[in-house]
């Protein structure tokens, strides 16, 4: 059964930035995307990949900004994508990036796959959403043009920031004004293909990259940071999404999940138990997964953490518990906490972050 398609929630962070600096409330505009306002500091958590259409879509009208997307792309420092980003903008060179890109382009977002085409004296930088949706819809229209802006920006940090590309193709409809933006205004534009590309001449592919200070990423941090790749299922999504949505001792209802990713309650009822599941479950999941995650790195006390994940009492905690683990989370931590190192701290799931994903 396909997945939702979700996203890291760096995708969001330059929109969200330059909509600050433009006046906007960022908090009001997480609401009406259905995104909790708490996201813009869990830069790695798992959120809904047409996240940034919501926003789009709830902006676009009032900004007043001719062609959004396209300037906040072309405007965003590729660092600010997370650890994504931070893996691009340390390559030597521009081809160097652009291998990383496409290695981990469904790593950062399941459902925009990237390839590099090469034709004659140039290559096609090429991105597809792999989404339905409705090439007039301006907030689509705004993200396709995100994209592309991405990719433009992505080739600027090695040939500069006056270079232009000759052509370029988007997969939606053409917005107002778009052919007036100065950064395609000579260009050869294509609109409805079946890809968002950029085309760049194969001499740039050994330009090299400007350092960044700080840029490069721990090899254990990028290993944890595959490993919360978008799910590839339906269940998979589900689950990462009540974990995005878990907050210390909150764990969400049916109907905030299903706002979230953007279904009804009945139809996310219906998919989840054609593989024979409930809400329910995923989120008794997800607490097993945050009460293991704590009772392996910290040395917090067990009724403390009971307390901390909603339960009344220790005993409540210890039977739920067993029942996931098939122990005691004392005797799960004696298994467990030698082998990876206990922390030092209270180990709260407030205080320590565990509410996310545990890995």
């Amino acid at each position: 059964m396909p997945e939702v398609a979700l996203t890291h929630a760096s995708t969001l962070s330059p929109i969200l930035a330059f909509l600050r600096g433009v006046g906007f409330s960022v908090d009001r505009v997480l609401a009406t995307a259905k995104l909790p306002p708490w996201i813009t500091g869990e830069s790695e958590a798992l959120i809904p990949a047409d996240s940034t259409v919501r926003i789009f879509e709830a902006v676009s009208r009032d900004a007043g900004i001719p062609n959004l997307g396209l300037t906040v792309g072309e405007g965003c420092g590729i660092e600010a994508l997370g650890v994504f980003g931070r893996l691009i903008r340390s390559a030597p060179t521009l081809g160097a990036a652009l291998k990383t890109v496409v290695r981990y382009s469904t790593t950062m977002t399941a459902n925009r796959p990237m390839h590099v085409r090469s034709r004659g004296d140039r290559v096609e930088v090429c991105l597809t959403i792999g989404d339905r949706f409705d090439p007039r819809d301006a907030g689509w229209q705004q993200d396709n043009q995100f994209c592309l802006g991405l990719m433009i920006g992505l080739v600027r940090l090695a040939a500069g920031a006056g270079w232009r590309p000759a052509e370029v193709h988007l997969q939606t409809d053409e917005a107002p004004g778009l052919r007036d933006a100065d950064s395609i205004a000579s260009a050869r534009v294509l609109f409805r293909d079946r890809e968002t590309m950029v085309a760049v001449p194969r001499a740039l592919l050994a330009a090299p990259f400007q350092p960044l200070p700080g840029s490069e990423v721990p090899p254990d941090v990028v290993e944890q940071w595959k490993s919360s790749a978008p799910a590839r299922d339906f269940a998979g999504s589900i689950r990462q999404a009540v974990e995005t949505l878990s907050c210390g001792e909150h764990y969400p209802s049916i109907r905030e999940t299903a706002d979230f990713v953007g279904m009804t309650v009945r139809t996310l009822q219906r998919r989840l138990a054609v593989g024979g599941l409930s809400h329910e479950v995923l989120v008794a999941q997800t607490r097993f997964a945050t009460a293991a995650a704590v009772l392996e790195r910290t040395n917090a006390k067990i009724l403390d953490l009971a307390l901390d994940l909603g339960y009344s009492d220790h005993a409540n905690f210890t039977r739920a518990f067993r029942r996931w683990a098939g122990c005691s989370p004392h005797e799960y931590r004696l298994k467990h906490a030698g082998r990876r190192g206990v922390e030092k701290g209270s180990g709260s799931v407030r205080e320590r972050g565990t509410h996310r994903r545990a890995s």
